[in-house]
């Protein structure tokens, strides 16, 4: 009884010495080049928003005919929101609303896309009044 009880004890001494035995309190931090790419964009895309004046909703981004269609059913619906169709070569998109933060465009956006689904919000570049 006594050896296996001293085998045991050996064992369990033994094993607790490898746990405890492990590097404490050092800290190895690998990383790639890939990762650090991917923070650079993303710090590069944070400096850019603060040029950000607002938002914007789009509804439709395509045809001309498809524009203004929009434009009417939009407007329609929504009589109060201000709409705004624009041509960026080759498209034509349809943009509603000037909203100074994005709660306000989100808000906006659960309502809009009830009838238009498509519908996606935008930072705007321009000054909000």
């Amino acid at each position: 009884m006594n050896k296996i009880f001293f085998f045991l004890a050996t064992i369990c001494f033994l094993f607790s010495n490898q746990v405890f035995s492990q590097n404490e309190g050092k800290l190895e931090i690998q990383s790639n080049e890939k990762i650090k790419n991917i923070i650079n964009k993303k710090e590069a895309y944070n400096r850019n928003l603060k040029n950000i004046k607002g938002y914007k909703i789009q509804l439709f981004n395509g045809s001309e005919q498809g524009a203004y269609k929009t434009r009417d059913d939009f407007s329609t619906m929504f009589p109060d929101i201000e709409i705004k169709i624009q041509f960026f070569s080759p498209e034509w998109k349809v943009r509603v609303g000037n909203y100074k933060n994005r709660l306000d465009a989100d808000r906006a956006l659960f309502e809009i896309k009830q009838a238009f689904p498509n519908a996606i919000i935008l930072p705007a570049m321009i000054d909000i009044n």
